[in-house]
């Protein structure tokens, strides 16, 4: 199977071959070019170079000649393959190689490549600007988990372009069963590499999956089976809410290498009171703890071992029931805790409301979000870089609030793909650890 991000061999059709001028052969493809259904967005660039003892290369690339993103490249890989994505679909994208030795840098000409058309599988969202010089630039990886566009993974830019899309066809996915409309892909994460995007189920328990940037290496890990959701640790590592099959009675926090490999972390068995409904999961980088959030319980903080550091209801003056009891998506920051809470209130006409709080770690309310909407499934939310916070609320619209509660991005992939979205990441660049692991 090809390799993802970076790795592996070069796709046939696609070798360097006489250096030009400036020491370099270069070979540019489109994913799409290898196999018909990967992304017409995603370049492969392999290349070689007049020079040996290579230390470190990367390959600048952007709309114009200042280029603006970097992706590293694995000196490692055969003819030093580089995946560039993140591209927006019908444009013409200049790059170059800059690699040095320790002693001597060499930087490529200037080379072009042509994205090709807009994907047709699913449609562009609406994107509403309320602020445009307060919105964080940057990615929102998604995913669809019931209707029309069920079982398929996004990447949209914040201008509303869908520049990655994937659609698991796997067995593993299925679990032999055919299309289930109603349980789709819950969360699809990006490695802290960069090299893949890995797959779990919104509700049934079924093996996790991965898939490699390009979209031509597809893995699934029938001894891992999880729901909800994954995270990204380290490298090509991931935590994933496992099911009762390692062996925990409840859902547990598994971690889970791209060769397969497992290591049980936690088992939240003893500490749920037996209502067994692990639905998020978070790492958090500088305190190497996990938060787990079960449904009908409460939010915990784990550390690597397993212990228990505290959990929320604890903190929080009226416990659980001050933020209606139900909780999706968690984000832990240095000094606060921001959760998104499903059943704050209902309305009178029988709809739900939900909202997002922030606490501090003493439990002291820092902020409670004007609710805009309202979810009994899944529902995220995020800290920003800029401190704008992105709340989901999953079966509608995606938002960007700013510190002061004000919408200054409203983005709604749901309508125009008749399907509910599931957990989404931001990411300002597509390269390089998450921002939500490392974030203070």
């Amino acid at each position: 199977m090809a390799e993802a991000g970076g790795e592996g061999g070069a796709a046939a059709g696609c070798r360097p071959g006489a250096p030009g001028p400036d020491g370099f052969a270069i070979c540019t493809q489109l994913a799409s070019d290898v196999q018909s259904t990967a992304p017409t967005t995603v370049g492969i660039v392999t290349w070689s170079l007049d020079a040996s003892g290579l230390t470190e290369a990367h390959i600048d690339f952007g709309l114009d000649t200042t280029y603006g993103v970097t992706a590293p490249v694995d000196l490692t890989a055969t003819d030093y393959r580089t995946v560039l994505f993140g591209m927006k679909p019908a444009r013409t994208y200049h790059f170059r190689i800059v690699a040095t030795d320790g002693s001597q840098s060499y930087t490529s000409d200037d080379q072009t490549l042509t994205t090709g058309a807009a994907t047709t599988v699913i449609q562009a969202p609406t994107v509403t600007v309320m602020s445009a010089d307060q919105v964080d630039q940057g990615f929102i990886i998604g995913s669809f988990w019931t209707g029309n566009a069920n079982w398929t993974a996004f990447i949209i830019d914040t201008d509303g372009d869908v520049v990655w899309w994937y659609t698991d066809t796997s067995d593993s996915a299925f679990g032999g069963s055919g299309f289930q409309s109603i349980d789709g892909i819950g969360r699809a994460r990006l490695s802290a590499n960069s090299h893949d995007i890995w797959l779990v189920n919104g509700q049934s328990a079924k093996p996790i999956r991965r898939v490699s940037i390009d979209t031509l290496d597809v893995q699934s890990y029938p001894d891992a089976t999880g729901t909800h959701d994954i995270c990204a640790v380290s490298g090509d590592k991931m935590a994933f809410l496992a099911s009762n099959a390692f062996p925990a009675t409840c859902a547990s926090i598994v971690e889970i290498d791209k060769t397969g490999a497992t290591n049980m972390v936690f088992d939240s068995t003893g500490v749920t009171n037996g209502k067994c409904h692990g639905n998020s999961l978070r790492y958090v980088q500088a305190q190497d703890v996990y938060t787990f959030s079960d449904r009908n319980t409460d939010v915990f903080v784990v550390d690597r071992t397993g212990a228990v550091q505290w959990k929320l209801s604890d903190k929080v003056s009226g416990g659980n029931a001050f933020w209606g009891g139900v909780q999706h998506g968690v984000h832990l920051l240095g000094s606060s805790i921001l959760i998104f809470a499903n059943e704050v209130s209902d309305n009178a006409n029988g709809s739900v409301n939900s909202q997002v709080f922030e606490f501090g770690l003493d439990g002291t309310v820092i902020k409670q979000f004007t609710s805009r909407g309202g979810t009994d499934f899944l529902g995220d939310v995020q800290r920003l870089p800029s401190g704008n916070t992105l709340i989901n609320y999953s079966i509608g619209k995606i938002q960007e609030v700013d510190p002061n509660d004000n919408v200054v991005l409203e983005v709604d992939i749901a309508t125009p793909n008749a399907s509910d979205v599931g957990y989404t990441e931001f990411r300002s660049n597509l390269y390089g650890p998450p921002i939500d692991i490392a974030q203070q």
